[in-house]
């Protein structure tokens, strides 16, 4: 499936949620309240859907182009990689 597909079923889901009070995030996509999400319409139907949790910690870029709606979120805190050993274990956590 290419991302625009991927995008429609996206796109019809989250219209299923949202009458049911509830959206996933395209972030995390974890499942959260209306009320606990950004949420952006275009004529009246939902093209994207961000967390609280994920808008607090990320900086989000939305553009509208020619083809559609460009969304970029970057980090707030640098993701920190520990414990970098020969057959260890990695711990991997944001600072």
């Amino acid at each position: 499936m290419d991302s625009n597909a991927l995008n429609r079923v996206w796109v019809q889901q989250a219209q299923l949620d949202a009458q049911r009070g509830v959206i996933e995030c395209r972030m995390c996509r974890r499942p959260s309240g209306l009320d606990e999400t950004i949420t952006l319409w275009r004529n009246g139907v939902l093209v994207f859907a961000l967390c609280d949790r994920c808008a607090t910690s990320h900086d989000i870029n939305l553009r509208s182009t020619d083809s559609g709606l460009e969304v970029r979120g970057r980090p707030r805190t640098p993701l920190v990689v520990r414990g970098m050993s020969a057959g260890g274990d990695v711990d991997v956590r944001r600072a």
